[in-house]
């Protein structure tokens, strides 16, 4: 249980009864409001959000005041003041998950997009961000010199001079995600770009041996 100082606290503002899918009921209720930050009750089970944190089934606290919360669920964004009940409908969503097999050098390979294009993959949870050559990079359309942000980077032929850069969009089977920083080598390695952390970083890994299982994680 927590405790704080009735000058900082609004206690039991307001609660949220929530309908999914089969009769599954899922109970969200605001306990406190801080400057800031929530708590918040999902299921009986408390959560202290600061503003911008996702929660369990990806309730997220978009703002929050000793007077009213901002939450989002399922994509909406609901403005909260003292005293308010809503009840509202909500299915939750089935999570989208993509199977990786394993090639014959044993690494993990596949066939996904950046922005649009089609690009091959091969998975290197040892990278920090996704990492494609200056030539992949120019067919892709990409104004990396324009945009990106100089950088040396280490490969196995030594240093090299790469552009850091955000990507509008990568995607992998059915999951699509924004907004994932990269990096552009000049010259050409990596043969094949590298599905680094700044994408599988954002999903759960579930490694079955003989095939890598990305899943979302809300």
């Amino acid at each position: 249980m927590y405790k704080y100082a009735s000058s900082l606290v609004s206690f039991l503002i307001f609660s949220i009864v929530i309908n999914a899918a089969q009769a599954e009921i899922s109970h969200i209720e605001v306990m406190a409001l801080f400057k800031n930050k929530a708590m918040v009750s999902i299921d009986d089970e408390q959560h202290l959000l600061k503003v911008g944190e996702i929660a369990k089934l990806g309730v997220k606290l978009i703002e929050a005041s000793s007077k009213y919360a901002v939450l989002e669920v399922n994509g909406e964004r609901s403005k909260y003041n003292l005293g308010n009940r809503v009840r509202a409908s909500y299915s939750k969503t089935l999570k989208k998950k993509v199977q990786i097999y394993r090639d014959g050098s044993n690494m993990f390979r596949t066939v996904g997009s950046i922005n649009g294009y089609p690009v091959d993959f091969l998975v290197d949870t040892g990278a920090t961000s996704v990492a494609l050559n200056s030539a992949i990079a120019k067919r892709l359309g990409l104004q990396y010199k324009l945009k990106g942000e100089k950088t040396i980077v280490s490969t196995a032929s030594g240093k090299a001079l790469a552009y850091s850069i955000s990507l509008d969009q990568v995607k992998i089977g059915e999951i699509m995600l924004r907004n994932i920083d990269a990096v552009v080598i000049e010259g050409n390695s990596p043969t094949t770009p590298l599905l680094g952390m700044s994408y599988l970083g954002r999903l759960k890994l579930n490694n079955e041996n003989q095939y890598l299982e990305l899943e979302e994680k809300y």
